[in-house]
């Protein structure tokens, strides 16, 4: 269930934030996966949609990024989420009217966050996943990352070089079509 809940929110998701697949780069390390395109004329692609899957194992790395909710936020690790303290910063998720009502029941066994371009989802208190992106739904947003020593921080969309700094080197790097989940 949990599975369809996440595929469906990104279906929903991707289609409302990617129009067109065909220069997109993919940036994938351990369990995040980025995607990014040349937006605004960028000679270079800008990664404005970052997830990160809470239930497999994460690389240390993954788990001391920091995350500021909002911009009276203070930084939070990303080991240290947890429901109680991201409700202070971020509203309960209510899903869209015009939603099919099972899903609107599915989302509703989770605990989710969103707000801010951050998307957030626990179960059972334990993390499942995050979702970061700039351009969304037609909006734009301003979620901020920073590397894990905390000295520099990041508003989205990101350059290669600082999805690197904050993230570490991708396992896979690659440009793709179409987005696929």
């Amino acid at each position: 269930m949990v599975m369809l809940i996440r595929r469906v929110w990104w279906v929903v998701f991707l289609a409302a934030t990617l129009s067109a697949c065909a220069n997109v780069s993919r940036f994938e390390k351990d369990v995040l996966v980025a995607h990014g395109e040349p937006l605004n004329d960028a000679s270079e692609p800008l990664y404005y949609l970052i997830f990160i899957d809470g239930r497999r194992t994460v690389d240390p790395r993954i788990l001391s990024v920091y995350l500021t909710l909002r911009p009276d936020a203070p930084p939070l690790r990303l080991a240290d989420m947890r429901p109680d303290i991201v409700a202070e910063y971020l509203p309960v998720f209510i899903p869209p009217s015009n939603w099919p009502e099972q899903w609107k029941k599915k989302i509703k066994e989770n605990d989710v966050y969103s707000g801010g371009g951050f998307h957030i989802v626990f179960n059972n208190g334990n993390l499942l996943s995050v979702g970061i992106c700039s351009h969304c739904a037609g909006g734009r947003e301003h979620p901020m990352v920073g590397v894990p020593d905390e000295h520099a921080f990041y508003s989205l969309p990101l350059t290669e070089q600082q999805l690197i700094e904050v993230f570490g080197k991708p396992d896979r790097l690659y440009k793709v079509t179409e987005v696929k989940y």
